[in-house]
């Protein structure tokens, strides 16, 4: 039978969500094409129906899983006209601890860009994720502009440079948090996030 328009995309959704999770979970050199079609409940040829290859199937995952980066600048909008730092240190706080605690942002995270080199080498994805890169840094440094026209920050100073700081001390607090032993209270994390970015924003102020 002829397969309707939304059935197609729901089969297509599932492929993404099933290839995510078991990439994710296993790593992307232990789960084959036809194991995340068996997953997903559909035959080896419907996956080829919706994606030509690996490498066709991770550009669909970097195009269609985000992280919750416009969320939360949009969460912050009205705060950033009133306290420009104050509402970036919720965002980078926010974002931060949707990325640790929320499974599917975790999965993205960690698939896509924390272990970016057991990623194929493929040009159009590379250049998918680095401009994903630039525009959550582009939203960082959108805070950062406001700021200094607040004269929370010196007027000399220049806020693409500071944009990429933060963007790496999100990554850095990250991966210690992933680095700690299982048993560590989630609690305990959301600290670190927290008194990091409090402490570095402090440091930025005029």
């Amino acid at each position: 039978m002829r397969r309707t328009r939304e059935e197609a995309e729901q089969t297509r959704q599932e492929l993404l969500t099933t290839a995510l999770r078991c990439y994710a979970e296993r790593g992307i050199n232990q789960v084959s094409l036809k194991a995340i079609a068996a997953e997903a409940g559909v035959t080896h040829g419907a996956f080829y129906w919706h994606f030509k290859n690996r490498d066709d199937l991770l550009i669909a995952l970097a195009q269609s899983m985000d992280l919750p980066f416009e969320q939360h600048l949009i969460d912050q909008l009205q705060a950033i006209d009133q306290d420009a730092l104050a509402a970036l240190t919720h965002f980078l706080i926010d974002v931060t601890n949707d990325i640790l605690f929320d499974p599917h942002a975790q999965q993205v995270y960690n698939l896509l860009y924390s272990r970016q080199q057991m990623l194929p080498q493929n040009d159009e994805l590379m250049a998918l994720l680095s401009e994903n890169r630039e525009e959550w840094m582009g939203y960082i440094n959108r805070f950062l502009k406001q700021a200094r026209k607040q004269k929370q920050l010196r007027k000399k100073t220049r806020s693409l440079p500071l944009a990429e700081m933060l963007f790496g001390e999100m990554q850095g607090v990250l991966a210690v948090c992933d680095s700690l032993h299982p048993d560590v209270p989630e609690s305990e994390k959301r600290l670190i996030t927290q008194l990091t970015f409090e402490n570095t924003i402090r440091g930025l102020m005029a």
